[in-house]
């Protein structure tokens, strides 16, 4: 059985990304902006100048191992913040005293591998110091496949589990969380030249618009109880926007609807995210960032988790590098 149910996920796994990759060859879409063999690099002056090394090619000035060929990047970051642990999900009432909270100590390692044109693998794993800063909504490690185009009018898509994956998960439980994960579309534009020269104060200006779509297979109430399948999984959609104003410093938002309502919208599902910063994604520059992604709810929702807030976050301060 087990056997039968892997061949239907993989079936449809190969059926949905050939849909996509024909619907972005209807829409014109499917550019292969895939750079030709390059017979020789472009740099061949040896840098010496810390500040101008773009890649490790850079710092070993070696044309050999994919050096200086884009192929691999990531960064090595710090996060902190506030974990809320106390309170009750069922009933909001929290542990009947104080909200009880932890605040998270974690190493993470971020790593994108570029395989052809803008698709990548990516994966970030976390080295936590402090194990009770432990959430629902708090990973160990995610995983990503897909089309990641950073330019305007341009669909994205693939496969994202950002779930709270633990390194104690046994092959059954890492299973359960892989149908968990959700399958994705996204489009993105960003503000008309016009418009954008208007609100323009260096470079680095801009304003990118997304819309999205996603889609589990499988979703986990709060207590735990796996629900859904191929045809009764659960849905999300959305938009956001990042607005990076000046020196590359941003901020951005998001909002996100359920079309199933309250029947498939868990606890600490968002109806918003936020989140703002210095983002320089050059290699060996510094990035420092903040992000709140799970259970911020509007006024008029109901709030599980009464005492979570802007403390709860994600601060993080990054190291960047590109091979």
């Amino acid at each position: 059985m087990k056997n039968k149910n892997s061949f239907i996920i993989k079936k449809y796994f190969l059926i949905f990304f050939s849909i996509l990759i024909e619907l972005n060859s209807l829409s014109g879409q499917i550019v292969v902006e895939e750079e030709g063999k390059r017979l020789y690099y472009d740099r061949t002056k040896r840098i010496t100048k810390f500040v101008d090394m773009k890649d490790m090619r850079d710092v070993f000035h070696k044309d050999k191992f994919l050096l200086g060929k884009n192929r691999i990047m990531g960064n090595i970051s710090y996060n902190s913040g506030r974990v809320l642990i106390g309170n009750d999900p069922g009933n909001g009432n929290g542990n009947g005293d104080k909200p009880l909270y932890e605040i998270r100590s974690a190493l993470g390692f971020y790593t994108r591998i570029r395989f052809f044109e803008e698709f990548s693998f990516n994966s970030t794993f976390y080295i936590d110091y402090n194990k009770a800063a432990s959430a629902r909504w708090t990973s160990n490690y995610t995983y990503s496949i897909g089309r990641y185009n950073w330019r305007p009018n341009k669909f994205n898509y693939g496969y994202e589990n950002y779930l709270n994956n633990r390194y104690s998960d046994n092959i059954q439980k890492m299973g359960d969380k892989f149908l968990e994960g959700y399958y994705f579309i996204s489009y993105s534009h960003n503000l008309s030249e016009r418009l954008t020269q208007k609100i323009k104060l260096d470079e680095t200006t801009n304003l990118k618009f997304t819309y999205f779509a996603r889609y589990s297979i499988k979703y986990r109430d709060p207590n735990e109880v796996v629900h859904g399948g191929l045809t009764a999984g659960k849905s999300t959609i959305g938009g956001g926007f990042r607005y990076t104003i000046y020196k590359r410093i941003y901020v951005e938002t998001a909002l996100y609807f359920y079309p199933e309502g309250e029947l498939k919208k868990q606890p600490w599902d968002p109806d918003y995210t936020y989140g703002f910063g210095y983002f320089d994604w050059r290699s060996f520059r510094f990035s420092l960032t903040y992000g709140n992604w799970a259970v911020n709810r509007f006024p008029w929702n109901k709030k599980y988790y009464p005492d979570y807030g802007f403390l709860d976050g994600n601060f993080r301060i990054a190291a960047n590098w590109i091979w």
